[in-house]
């Protein structure tokens, strides 16, 4: 009978470890928990004080990519313009090679007089023009 009372007691005394951790276990939870609720009440705090510029930060955010938008849409159209240009300019001087191609039938004396005589006389229409209008 000694032995079960001994047994009884063992076990009693464990069951006493167990609930003293248990007990210490929770205290430290509660305490990490207060702590955390500080900690997020601070948070809280300073999200209310942030939240305001940074809904206004967004705003001027939102305004800037429109101004940015437009902007790119008014490069776009130089873009589209200095292309059209490049296009004219390439035009252009594939001309001016077919007509220099051309010019070599003009390098006889005949035909370079006649040439020069057209110069001349669109000189001369040219300045009438000019004191005309």
């Amino acid at each position: 009978m000694d032995l079960v009372y001994i047994g009884v007691l063992i076990i009693a005394l464990a069951f006493a470890l167990v609930v003293t951790y248990a007990s210490l276990v929770l205290k430290r939870a509660a305490d990490t928990m207060t702590s955390l609720s500080q900690t997020l009440n601070e948070v809280e705090q300073k999200l209310h004080y942030i939240t305001p510029e940074l809904r206004e930060t967004v705003e001027k955010t939102g305004y800037t990519v429109d101004d940015l938008q437009d902007k790119i849409n008014a490069v776009d159209d130089w873009f589209g313009t200095l292309e059209n240009l490049g296009i004219s300019i390439n035009e252009g001087s594939r001309f001016v090679n077919k007509q220099a191609k051309n010019a070599s039938s003009y390098t006889t004396s005949k035909n370079r007089s006649r040439v020069t005589q057209s110069i001349k006389w669109a000189d001369v229409v040219y300045k009438l023009y000019k004191k005309v209008t």
